[in-house]
């Protein structure tokens, strides 16, 4: 896995490692990841009431709404940021055919193996779809120059990112900054989220435990020489951040090496691997807001467990 890294990012997994005790939870969609990331998809789609079949679900009910934006649009490029497997966006595309709007798919994924997944899975169900698929890390800055290059030919954008992906970030205002100042006014993007339910967190921390997640989290770790069965892993509700986390414990003393860096971690350290930060509609409009996106649209199932918000920038006049 190791060998995936680009310079920049074996640098970044030191210095994380080293300052803050945590894997960047995105290295783990490289390479194999991106399988052990499909496994665990398709398995939950097959659980009832699963955050999948619920954004698919409103995104059948109200994507018609959606695009009603684009009225006048003949052609979209649908921005799948952090595409995963490339499913969550076929609700999208099926309403896109529908209305005879043809679109070009733009997935875009800090993993080569996620983007050619992405774009396996949208081939086989539609056939030939035009596609430009981005290799880019949207943690480290914007990509406003490939989104004004895609409406060269008269298109124009609607971004995605669907999957509660937006709650596994360390820094959110961050991302949707970069998101942000990679839209100009007439661009649109919707951002699928899980909601929270307190009374639903012993069932939420259900989800975090057992082999796939395992198999998942685990790749970068093993790759580097932390040893799975010399270790436990912790998944705990962070109350005041609203989050899921998940550590590695040490049960012993060991050695990492990354490059030509070695690191020392003693019996009983924890190693930050995963979090997912759950919203309520207040706060994710309010954080929309402070990042500076307008909320066009909200909408949610009828259990108020799962939400997907249109928004635009801002407009600031002087």
């Amino acid at each position: 896995m190791l060998g995936l890294l680009t310079r920049r990012q074996e640098a970044e997994l030191i210095t994380s490692l080293q300052g803050r005790g945590e894997i960047p939870f995105k290295f783990e969609y490289l390479g194999e990841g991106a399988n052990n990331w499909d496994k665990i998809a398709r398995a939950r789609a097959k659980t009832p009431d699963n955050i999948n079949s619920l954004e698919a679900e409103l995104l059948e009910k109200r994507m018609s709404d959606f695009l009603k934006a684009f009225s006048n649009v003949k052609k979209l490029n649908l921005i799948d940021i952090g595409c995963g497997n490339g499913i969550p966006i076929f609700p999208v595309m099926d309403e896109l055919r529908r209305r005879k709007i043809s679109f070009r798919y733009v997935p875009l994924d800090i993993s080569k193996e996620m983007l050619d997944l992405a774009v396996r899975n949208v081939t086989k169900r539609y056939g030939r779809v035009e596609s430009k698929p981005l290799l880019i890390d949207f943690e480290q800055g914007n990509f406003s120059d490939i989104a004004y290059e895609l409406k060269d030919d008269g298109s124009s954008n609607l971004f995605l990112f669907l999957g509660s992906t937006i709650g596994n970030q360390s820094d959110m205002g961050r991302v949707l900054t970069n998101f942000r100042d990679s839209m100009s006014s007439d661009d649109f993007l919707i951002i699928g989220v899980e909601l929270t339910n307190l009374a639903r967190i012993d069932k939420i921390l259900s989800h975090y435990h057992g082999k796939l997640v395992d198999d998942l989290v685990y790749y970068v770790p093993e790759s580097i020489g932390i040893s799975r069965k010399e270790t436990k892993t912790s998944v705990t509700w962070n109350e005041i951040k609203s989050q899921v986390e998940l550590r590695i414990i040490l049960d012993r003393d060991m050695e990492v090496k990354i490059g030509k860096n070695r690191m020392h971690f003693e019996k009983g350290e924890q190693i930050f691997t995963l979090r997912s930060i759950k919203f309520t509609s207040w706060t994710l409009t309010k954080l929309l807001s402070d990042t500076g996106f307008r909320t066009e649209m909200l909408v949610g199932d009828r259990k108020n467990s799962y939400s997907l918000s249109m928004v635009q920038p801002t407009r600031y006049t002087i």
